[in-house]
C-alpha cells in the first residue's frame, strides 16, 4: 500500500498515475507518482537491501518554478 504524503490517500501502486518510467537508485526502484485525489506529485522508493531487509518510503516533490 502506498500513501500520499500530501492528502493521506492510500491505495496500491496501481491506484496512482505513473508519470515516468521507473529507475534504479542504489538498491531502490524509484517511481514518480501522481495522487488521483489531490493531483500532487511524489517519489516512491521501494527495494530490498543486500541483507534482505525490505524498505519503502515516499518523498514529496515540489513543483519547479518557471524562470
Amino acid at each position: 500500500m502506498v500513501k500520499c504524503p500530501f492528502c493521506g490517500y492510500e491505495s496500491d501502486i496501481s491506484g496512482f498515475k505513473l508519470l515516468r518510467n521507473p529507475w534504479k537508485f542504489r538498491f531502490y526502484e524509484v517511481k514518480i507518482l501522481e495522487c488521483p485525489k489531490c493531483h500532487n506529485i511524489f517519489n516512491y522508493y521501494y527495494g530490498v537491501s543486500p541483507r534482505g531487509k525490505k524498505s519503502e518510503f515516499v518523498i514529496r516533490v515540489r513543483p519547479r518554478s518557471r524562470r
